[in-house]
Protein backbone atom coordinates (compact mmCIF):
# COMPACT_ATOMS: atom_id res chain seq x y z
CA UNK A 1 0.00 0.00 0.00
CA UNK A 2 2.52 1.90 0.36
CA UNK A 3 3.80 1.86 -2.42
CA UNK A 4 0.74 3.04 -4.00
CA UNK A 5 0.43 5.94 -1.10
CA UNK A 6 4.12 7.16 -2.96
CA UNK A 7 2.66 6.39 -6.68
CA UNK A 8 -0.52 8.79 -6.34
CA UNK A 9 0.47 10.98 -3.28
CA UNK A 10 -1.69 9.88 -1.22
CA UNK A 11 -1.17 11.96 2.16
CA UNK A 12 2.48 12.10 1.23
CA UNK A 13 4.42 13.90 -1.79
CA UNK A 14 4.02 11.66 -5.33
CA UNK A 15 6.79 9.81 -5.77
CA UNK A 16 6.08 7.47 -8.89
CA UNK A 17 9.04 5.91 -9.21
CA UNK A 18 9.35 4.90 -5.42
CA UNK A 19 5.80 4.29 -5.74
CA UNK A 20 7.17 1.70 -8.32
CA UNK A 21 10.50 0.55 -6.16
CA UNK A 22 7.85 -0.75 -3.39
CA UNK A 23 5.35 -2.21 -5.28
CA UNK A 24 7.88 -4.47 -7.48
CA UNK A 25 9.76 -4.93 -3.88
CA UNK A 26 5.79 -5.76 -2.45
CA UNK A 27 5.61 -8.31 -5.20
CA UNK A 28 8.69 -10.29 -4.49
CA UNK A 29 8.38 -10.44 -1.27
CA UNK A 30 5.07 -11.90 -1.49
CA UNK A 31 6.37 -15.01 -3.43
CA UNK A 32 8.98 -15.39 -1.22
CA UNK A 33 5.73 -15.23 1.58
CA UNK A 34 3.91 -17.51 -0.43
CA UNK A 35 6.77 -20.09 -1.24
CA UNK A 36 7.01 -20.51 2.72
CA UNK A 37 3.04 -20.54 3.14
CA UNK A 38 2.61 -23.25 0.64
CA UNK A 39 -1.00 -23.79 1.50
CA UNK A 40 -0.77 -23.07 5.04
CA UNK A 41 -2.35 -20.42 7.58
CA UNK A 42 -2.07 -17.48 6.00
CA UNK A 43 -1.35 -18.72 2.33
CA UNK A 44 -4.85 -16.78 1.05
CA UNK A 45 -3.78 -13.64 2.67
CA UNK A 46 -0.04 -13.94 1.29
CA UNK A 47 -2.06 -14.75 -2.04
CA UNK A 48 -4.12 -11.55 -2.32
CA UNK A 49 -0.97 -9.01 -1.22
CA UNK A 50 1.18 -10.87 -4.30
CA UNK A 51 -2.15 -10.27 -7.18
CA UNK A 52 -2.81 -6.68 -5.60
CA UNK A 53 0.99 -5.95 -5.84
CA UNK A 54 1.97 -7.64 -9.63
CA UNK A 55 -1.23 -5.67 -10.85
CA UNK A 56 -0.04 -3.04 -9.78
CA UNK A 57 3.29 -3.32 -11.43
CA UNK A 58 1.46 -3.70 -14.41
CA UNK A 59 -0.62 -0.64 -14.02
CA UNK A 60 2.88 1.15 -13.50
CA UNK A 61 4.62 -0.19 -17.08
CA UNK A 62 0.98 0.49 -18.45
CA UNK A 63 0.72 3.71 -17.55
CA UNK A 64 4.09 4.83 -17.29
CA UNK A 65 3.75 5.68 -13.48
CA UNK A 66 8.03 5.44 -12.11
CA UNK A 67 8.90 3.20 -14.89
CA UNK A 68 9.27 4.10 -18.55
CA UNK A 69 6.13 2.79 -20.55
CA UNK A 70 6.49 -1.02 -21.83
CA UNK A 71 2.70 -2.15 -22.89
CA UNK A 72 4.12 -5.59 -23.42
CA UNK A 73 5.71 -5.70 -20.05
CA UNK A 74 2.54 -4.49 -18.57
CA UNK A 75 0.53 -7.79 -20.55
CA UNK A 76 2.90 -10.03 -18.61
CA UNK A 77 2.42 -8.91 -15.61
CA UNK A 78 -1.43 -8.99 -16.01
CA UNK A 79 -1.29 -12.18 -17.25
CA UNK A 80 0.21 -13.62 -14.34
CA UNK A 81 -2.15 -11.74 -11.59
CA UNK A 82 -5.56 -12.57 -14.14
CA UNK A 83 -4.18 -16.49 -13.67
CA UNK A 84 -4.01 -15.98 -10.13
CA UNK A 85 -7.74 -15.20 -10.16
CA UNK A 86 -7.41 -10.87 -10.12
CA UNK A 87 -11.05 -9.98 -11.98
CA UNK A 88 -9.28 -6.15 -12.30
CA UNK A 89 -6.16 -8.05 -13.91
CA UNK A 90 -8.45 -9.92 -15.91
CA UNK A 91 -10.00 -6.79 -17.50
CA UNK A 92 -7.19 -5.14 -18.05
CA UNK A 93 -5.84 -7.89 -19.71
CA UNK A 94 -9.02 -8.11 -21.93
CA UNK A 95 -8.83 -5.29 -23.08
CA UNK A 96 -4.99 -5.39 -24.11
CA UNK A 97 -6.16 -8.85 -26.05
CA UNK A 98 -8.70 -7.17 -28.01
CA UNK A 99 -6.76 -3.96 -28.82
CA UNK A 100 -3.62 -5.63 -29.17
CA UNK A 101 -2.39 -3.31 -26.57
CA UNK A 102 1.43 -4.95 -25.75
CA UNK A 103 0.69 -7.59 -27.68
CA UNK A 104 -1.41 -9.53 -30.41
CA UNK A 105 -4.82 -8.90 -31.01
CA UNK A 106 -7.02 -11.94 -29.85
CA UNK A 107 -10.67 -11.42 -29.37
CA UNK A 108 -11.32 -14.85 -28.62
CA UNK A 109 -9.08 -14.71 -25.64
CA UNK A 110 -9.99 -11.30 -24.52
CA UNK A 111 -13.60 -12.55 -24.19
CA UNK A 112 -12.64 -15.36 -21.86
CA UNK A 113 -10.93 -12.96 -19.54
CA UNK A 114 -13.62 -10.79 -19.28
CA UNK A 115 -15.90 -13.26 -18.91
CA UNK A 116 -13.67 -14.74 -16.07
CA UNK A 117 -13.83 -11.24 -14.90
CA UNK A 118 -17.58 -10.73 -15.13
CA UNK A 119 -17.96 -14.01 -13.58
CA UNK A 120 -16.07 -12.32 -10.15
CA UNK A 121 -18.98 -9.77 -10.42
CA UNK A 122 -17.29 -7.33 -12.83
CA UNK A 123 -19.78 -5.44 -14.85
CA UNK A 124 -20.51 -6.60 -18.96
CA UNK A 125 -21.85 -3.13 -19.93
CA UNK A 126 -20.63 -2.79 -23.63
CA UNK A 127 -19.40 -5.89 -23.99
CA UNK A 128 -22.11 -8.04 -25.26
CA UNK A 129 -19.65 -9.47 -28.25
CA UNK A 130 -18.20 -11.64 -25.78
CA UNK A 131 -21.17 -14.06 -25.64
CA UNK A 132 -21.35 -14.54 -29.34
CA UNK A 133 -20.26 -17.80 -30.30
CA UNK A 134 -17.00 -17.62 -32.45
CA UNK A 135 -15.98 -16.13 -29.30
CA UNK A 136 -16.24 -18.84 -26.85
CA UNK A 137 -13.82 -22.20 -26.60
Amino acid sequence: MWGLTLRHGWGCEKNEKHGFKWLTKAAESAVEDLERAKGGLGADAVKTELVIAIYEVGQCFFQGWGVDKDKKMAVSYYKVAANLGDADAQQDLAFCLANGKGCKKDKKEAAMWYRAAVAQGASDVGLAWIYKDKYKN
